[in-house]
Parts: C-alpha cells; structure tokens; sequence
C-alpha cells in the first residue's frame, strides 16, 4: 500500500529531495504504535508545530525569525500527514496519544520560551531529539517504505537544525 509525494523541494525548510512514497509493507499495529510517539509523543512533530507557532507568534515583530519559525512549522505539518498516513496503512489510529494507552497529547512538552536565544536552543534540541527518536525507530522497524520516510524526514530536520544554528550564530555570536 502507497501513495505518491514525489515533488522535488525548493523550500528552503526543507531538504531539497523528493519524499519517497508514503507506503507500508504490510499492516503491522506494532510499528503503527512505534511511529505514535514521532506522531505525538512529548518529542513530536505535534509538539514541534505547536512550539514553532508559538515562537512564530511571540517573535512577530522580528520578521527573519518569525517567518523561520512558520517555514518550518510547516514543513513538520506534512511530517506530521506523512506519519499520519503511514500510522493508518500500518492498521492504526493518527490519533493525538503518545503510543500509551490513556496518555494523549498535552501543550505541556512544548517549552515557551521567551528569550529568541532560549527558544533558538531549545528548538535545535528538539530538532536533535526527533533525529535520535528516528534513528531508533528506524533501527526497531523492519518496512522499507516506512524506512525511507523516516530517513527523509530526518534530512528535513538537519535542515532545520542548521537554520536554527544559522540563526543562534546571527543573534547570540558568543
């Protein structure tokens, strides 16, 4: 089972590679509850969107930065569908719960910052996070399909982690 993402990017939020197909080998509910906690654990790509509007929101009057924070809130929104997608072919539900029973998603893993070199840092380790989060997800899943996602989403948060670098380095240089 798959579906076609193969647009080439030049979002500059995002890597410019294609997507691979968003597909499954087979249904598998257990690598379906795996991908919950990337979908909507405390390190999410729920809780990343939510945090980058927020920081969106509260640097509105540094245009650099708050357009920064909206280019890559919303390269995690189609994060966010991909894994969405996937959870539902491998037999699961995208619903907002960390892949434990009874422990949905709460705005209390976002961390609300008010300083930009506070959110800068704590926006680069959420991105270093998701990426240690995806590479054991990627070392526990036995599906090429969702391999090859998870692989390119990585890439995508490299590319944030350097825009967030880039900017630390442009408003904090020590």
């Amino acid at each position: 089972m798959k579906s076609t993402n193969n647009s080439r990017s030049t979002n500059p939020f995002q890597a410019p590679l294609p997507y691979p197909e968003v597909g499954v080998e087979e249904s598998n509910p257990h690598y379906a509850n795996i991908l919950m906690k990337d979908y909507a654990g405390s390190g999410s790509e729920l809780t990343a969107i939510t945090q980058y509007l927020y920081h969106n929101l509260t640097e509105s009057q540094n245009t650099d930065m708050s357009r920064t924070f909206m280019g890559i809130a919303k390269v995690e929104m189609m994060h966010l569908h991909m894994l969405g997608e996937i959870i539902v072919l491998l037999g699961g539900k995208p619903v907002f719960t960390s892949g434990y029973p009874g422990q949905f998603w709460t705005g209390r893993a976002v961390t609300y910052s008010h300083a930009l070199n506070d959110k800068l840092a704590d926006n680069l380790k959420g991105e270093q996070r998701a990426i240690r989060q995806y590479e054991q997800h990627i070392a526990m899943i036995d599906d090429s399909y969702v391999k090859a996602v998870l692989k390119r989403i990585i890439l995508d948060e490299e590319v944030h982690m350097k825009l967030l670098q880039q900017a630390m380095n442009r408003y904090d240089p020590d």
